[in-house]
This record gives C-alpha cells, structure tokens and sequence, in this order.
C-alpha cells in the first residue's frame, strides 16, 4: 500500500471516527432530556419542561458546535449567494404539501386554517420565527452543515440521502412518546408515522440538492426546512392526503434528480 493510500484510509477513518463521536454527543444531548421529560411526565406548553424540551430539540445543532469547538475542525463555507436558492428552496420545501391540499380538495379550507394557526402563534412574526427555530436552525447545522459533507467525502447522493435520511428519523423517534407533541398527537404506529418517516429521505435528497448543487449551503437546507415546517402547518391537515403528500414529495426529488443528473455543477471541495 503507498503511502497516498495509507493516508486516505487514515482520513477516511477520522471521518468515521468523528460522524460517531457526533453521533453521541447529539443523542446524549436530545435524547437524555426528552427521556427524562417522558418519565416525569412534564408539561412541555410553559415553564422548565418547555425550555428543556427546546434545548433538548437544538441537539443536532449544539452537537456541531461541540465538535467544532471540541475538535477544533474548520467549518465548511459552500454557500454563494445568489437568487437561486432561496427560490429554490422555498419552493422545494412547500410544494408538497401545497400539491397535496389542492390534490385532495383542501384548499377552500387554507385560509382559515392559517389564520387559525398564525393568530396562535402571536401573529405573524412569531409564526415565522418559531418555524424557523423549531426545526431549522435547532438541527441543520448538525445535519447538514456538520453530517452532510463528510458522507459526501466518500458516499455518492443516494448513499448520503439514506444514511442521513435514517440518522435524522431516528432522532425524531422519542417525540412520539413524549405528550404534547405533534409527533405523539399522531402516533408512530399510524399512516402520519409512517409516512413521516419515509418522507425524510425524498426531503433529505432536496434538502442536499439546494445546499450543495445550489450552493445554498446551512442556510438553504434551513431555508428549505422552515418553507417544508411552514407549509405544513399552515394548509388544512391531510388526513388520508398523507399518502398524497409523500407521492408529490417523491415526485418532486425524482424531478431534482433528472435534472442534476443532466446538469452537475463543477467539484465541490468536501475536505474537513
């Protein structure tokens, strides 16, 4: 073996070492709290269970700071502002459940659903700004800008989008045992279970596709995250449509991937 090789063993291998190091910070930091919350039973709507379950929630994202922090590792800067992605991004998030409401003959319900929903989260601004905390910006740091590109180092686009798609499943999986969440509100032994979980990876592939193709980087896959949270909580429930929902979502990453497989951008440099 030459010496190049031994040394791309050596990366591959750190690489590795550091996706699973990541990994345990993160569920300590997530799942450690969520379990002690079930097991006292706390209320998560006000007080000390609330701000512990959101902390709690930011796992993936405080994972990466650690490990940055902890490893001393250089962040990865793939964005290039452009007009683009955002566009993209937001369109990608919301057209699934959009597609999937008028599918379905929801869409004459929209409006007052979203007013029900804004008026309940103070308004506009806060609407937004919880959209973009709760989920966004909580994970895609760990997600996307810390797990992302080192499966990219050395794994193909499917490959990323599985792994990555099951990583971020199996993080959610204590929400559905903790009361007074959406999660548990649906069940994980149900059709939104089930199509929750397998919507991750067809979301995962879009989400690679605005941050690294695009070039959107972190804030394009929360760009996309927030437009897919939002989306979601501001059309009429689905119902059975949730079946409807995923086949668009498919759809729409099916058509991502025709059309970058006939237009690759140049390299992206993954080293860190």
């Amino acid at each position: 073996m030459t010496a190049i090789d031994v040394r791309a063993v050596d990366s591959k291998v750190t690489t590795t070492r550091r996706l699973l190091e990541f990994g345990v910070v993160c569920l300590v930091l997530t799942w450690l709290p969520w379990v002690v919350l079930g097991l006292l039973g706390a209320d998560l709507d006000e007080g000390g269970g609330t701000l512990v379950f959101a902390l709690a929630a930011s796992g993936p994202s405080l994972a990466a700071l650690a490990m940055w922090l902890w490893r001393r590792e250089k962040r990865l800067r793939l964005v290039k502002w452009s007009w683009r992605w955002p566009i993209a991004a937001v369109l990608l998030g919301s057209l699934a459940p959009l597609g999937a409401t008028v599918l379905t003959g929801g869409l004459p319900a929209f409006p007052d659903h979203a007013a029900e929903v804004i008026a309940g989260a103070g308004g506009l601004l806060g609407a937004m700004a919880y959209t973009f905390l709760a989920g966004p910006v909580a994970e895609e740091f760990g997600w996307r800008g810390y797990v992302q590109p080192r499966l990219r180092r050395y794994s193909g686009q499917l490959a990323t989008t599985v792994v990555l798609g099951a990583a971020w499943g199996l993080w959610h999986v204590p929400l559905y045992f903790l009361n007074g969440t959406g999660q548990h509100d649906d069940g994980l032994l149900t059709q939104q279970g089930l199509t929750f979980f397998l919507g991750l990876f067809p979301l995962t592939y879009l989400m690679l596709f605005v941050s690294e193709r695009l070039r959107g980087g972190v804030p394009g896959a929360i760009l996309t995250h927030a437009a897919w949270n939002l989306s979601e909580e501001l059309m009429p429930p689905l119902d059975n449509g949730v079946w409807v929902e995923l086949l668009v979502l498919a759809a729409v990453a099916g058509a991502v991937g025709w059309y970058w497989r006939r237009n690759p951008a140049g390299p992206v440099r993954l080293s860190v």
